[in-house]
């Protein structure tokens, strides 16, 4: 089993999706019923809903590895503005929707067609802040994943430090406005604390995990964790994974680079294998040393083809040289 804090960051990685999106929606429908006050209830439920739901969906596309343009610039950025439109779109057609019939403004298709159009004025200022707010995090995350396991970690620490104070924030906008609508405290509230526990948890577990790495690493240098030690090559510092198999004369110990590691004892990369969520370890396998057979030849090597008999009985001889 490879150990907990050298295995993927998938739970660490939903749980920032998941952050972000809370967050982004958090703060923006805080911003929106201030401005709007008493009157602001429906539209901090409309713009909450869908900003949460376009905001999660901008986070996971961020994380996707697919580049486009000359620049190899990543899809998630370079959908940033029309994700914006249309989550101004689905907010302003929920809101004109749910005005009266007979107005202009009555249907969904209006209110959205205004919201991703005329409503550029509010939503493009929107999407500067919250590239500001959150993407330069993300950016800043995406830059140290390249560095491996440990520069990830620190990313992931980041964005969920980062999510976790714009959820504070808008807590704090809520909590400070005298004349809110109810409803839109309500919303604002639940996405606030529900994005302050997911990016602190986030940071919290990043946080745990280095330094439950950077002890286990300390404890093998040392030579006080079985099955495992610290090599020193040309290139760094190498865990090395030793299992033992067999028993008896049979016994044979099995060596396993697991991972790189930098000059710090910082896991970097892993070694010709993938370490999976459940601690095992996927890839090119060790080749065990030939072992012996009861009659005491080597079961690794191939046997030697014996010499041919003549028809008269003796042994085929080379021929001798002229």
């Amino acid at each position: 089993m490879i150990p907990a804090p050298f295995r993927t960051l998938r739970a660490l990685r939903a749980l920032n999706v998941a952050a972000v999106g809370l967050a982004l929606a958090a703060i923006t429908s805080a911003v929106l019923g201030g401005m709007l006050g008493d009157g602001g209830g429906i539209a901090e439920l409309a713009v909450g809903a869908s900003t949460w739901l376009i905001g999660t969906l901008w986070a996971a596309l961020l994380r996707s590895q697919k580049r486009v343009t000359r620049r190899a610039i990543r899809i998630g950025w370079v959908l940033s503005p029309p994700l914006a439109a249309l989550n101004a779109a689905l907010a302003s057609g929920a809101l004109f929707g749910s005005g009266p019939p007979s107005h202009l403004t009555g249907s969904y298709g209006a209110g959205a067609l205004l919201g991703a159009t005329v409503g550029a004025i509010i939503w493009l200022p929107a999407l500067l802040g919250t590239l500001v707010c959150f993407g330069l995090p993300i950016a800043k995350a995406q830059r140290l994943a390249e560095k491996g396991l440990a520069g990830e970690e620190r990313g992931e620490w980041l964005v969920g430090l980062a999510s976790a104070v714009m959820s504070l924030a808008g807590l704090a906008l809520t909590w400070a406005g005298a004349h809110r609508a109810e409803t839109g405290q309500l919303v604002t509230g639940w996405l606030g604390v529900a994005g302050l526990v997911t990016g602190g948890g986030a940071a919290i577990l990043a946080t745990a995990r280095a330094r439950r790495r950077r002890k286990f690493v300390s404890e093998a240098e040392a030579g006080k964790v079985p099955g495992y030690r610290i090599d020193t090559t040309d290139e760094g510092k190498v865990l090395v994974r030793i299992v033992t198999q067999g028993q008896g004369y049979r016994v044979a110990d099995f060596e396993e680079d697991v991972f790189d590691l930098d000059d710090r004892g910082e896991a970097t990369r892993p070694r010709s294998l993938e370490v999976r969520d459940d601690g095992a370890a996927s890839g090119p396998k060790p080749r065990p040393p030939a072992e012996a057979s009861d009659d005491g030849a080597a079961s690794g090597l191939e046997p030697q083809p014996a010499a041919e008999a003549t028809p008269a009985g003796n042994l085929a001889q080379p021929p001798a040289p002229r």
